[in-house]
Order: structure tokens, then C-alpha cells, then sequence
């Protein structure tokens, strides 16, 4: 039985798998039970909500609130998996002004429809998709409803690299907006950097 219920308002660090970061904690305080809410790539960073004991049947609820984050568009390239990580599949040599990027901003508010990158846990027929990525299967993944409530520039730190943030709803991936808004430019993109700064009351000033 565990000696410990509530919740863990965790800073996951690059470089670590949501599950990977669950682990280290269950291991750690000899835990049962225990789950996260909203998992996070191994190259994003930032909040990840821990249920412990009974409050893991609150999970479902923490996944449906809104989360925001904050994260790098590199501009010119895009890759195999949305993020720095993957291979370069295709180029670009346009980098648009910071101008045609806010205009652009500000169309993207309320339910868009948005396909999930290829590598991602997407369920395909029983397999995920990531698996039939790295066996180089052809697939498709269907759109689906999501929802924003809020974007907006933040920094340009070089002139190829846009710095935004995002207010989204449940099931959306910001890898799949970068890829998005660079084919709206008329360029290529992906993710160069990702933290997410909330998850519904949770957030970094309150993370551990």
C-alpha cells in the first residue's frame, strides 16, 4: 500500500522520457501506484503533473485542462520527427519576416484541425505510429479537432529562429503547429526547443 497519496508538480529536464521520469520516482519511494498527466517528449522539458495512490483517478481530468507552452521554431527545415531530433527530409531557403509570422499568429485561435506528427504514440490499426516510422512504413494519420485559446510571439534570438508561446487544449502537439505554420508560410519548420510552463494549476513556480 503506499505510504504516500497526492500530487507531484515535477520539472521533467530534457533528455528523459515521461515514462522514464515516472520511473525513477516510483523506484525511488517504492511506489505502487502512480501515474503522469500529459506526457512529454524526451527533448521537452518542463511540467509534468505525478499522481500518486488513489489521485491517479484524477489523471483523466488534469489531461483535459489547458496547457500552455513555450518553444523555438527553427525556420528552412523540416524533419522526420517535427523536432531537431530527426533527420532532415525537407529544405527551404525562404525564412519569412517577423511580420508575415505574427500576421499569421493571429489566425490560429479557437478548433483547428490538426494531423499528429508520424512519430508519435498515435495508435494505427494496433501499431504505433512511431513503431511503423522507424520501419519506414508508409501511413497516413487523420486529422483531428483541436483546440487553442492563445498564441503570440515572444523573441526572435536569431533570424531563423522564432520564439513563441501557446495556450492549447487536450491532444494538442506542437510539433504538429510548428510543421503547420511553416507550410502556411510557404517554408519548412520544426520544433527546436519546447518547454511547457503549465498544466492547468500547475505550474513552474510551484514545480519541483
Amino acid at each position: 500500500m503506499n505510504r504516500y497519496v497526492g500530487w507531484l508538480n515535477l520539472y521533467k529536464p530534457i533528455n528523459i522520457s515521461s515514462f522514464g521520469a515516472l520511473n525513477k520516482i516510483k523506484k525511488k519511494f517504492n511506489l505502487s501506484k502512480i501515474g503522469h498527466a500529459g506526457t512529454l517528449d524526451p527533448l521537452a522539458e518542463g511540467i509534468l503533473p505525478i499522481a500518486i495512490g488513489k489521485i491517479t483517478k484524477l489523471i483523466p481530468l488534469i489531461n483535459n485542462a489547458p496547457k500552455e507552452y513555450e518553444f523555438e521554431v527553427k525556420w528552412g527545415e523540416q524533419t522526420l520527427t517535427d523536432d531537431r531530433e530527426g533527420e532532415i527530409i525537407s529544405k527551404s531557403s525562404k525564412i519569412p519576416k517577423l511580420k508575415e509570422i505574427c500576421d499569421k499568429l493571429k489566425n490560429f485561435k479557437g478548433i483547428i484541425l490538426q494531423s499528429p506528427p508520424k512519430a508519435s504514440a498515435i495508435n494505427i490499426n494496433g501499431t504505433r505510429a512511431y513503431k511503423l516510422l522507424r520501419n519506414k512504413k508508409q501511413f497516413e494519420i487523420k486529422k483531428k479537432p483541436v483546440e487553442i485559446y492563445e498564441v503570440k510571439f515572444i523573441d526572435q534570438p536569431f533570424f531563423n529562429i522564432t520564439k513563441i508561446k501557446i495556450t492549447c487544449g487536450k491532444g494538442f502537439y506542437v510539433r504538429s503547429f510548428a510543421r503547420d505554420l511553416g507550410e502556411i508560410l510557404k517554408t519548412k519548420a520544426h520544433i527546436y526547443s519546447l518547454k511547457r510552463t503549465k498544466v492547468g494549476k500547475f505550474t513552474i513556480k510551484n514545480s519541483i
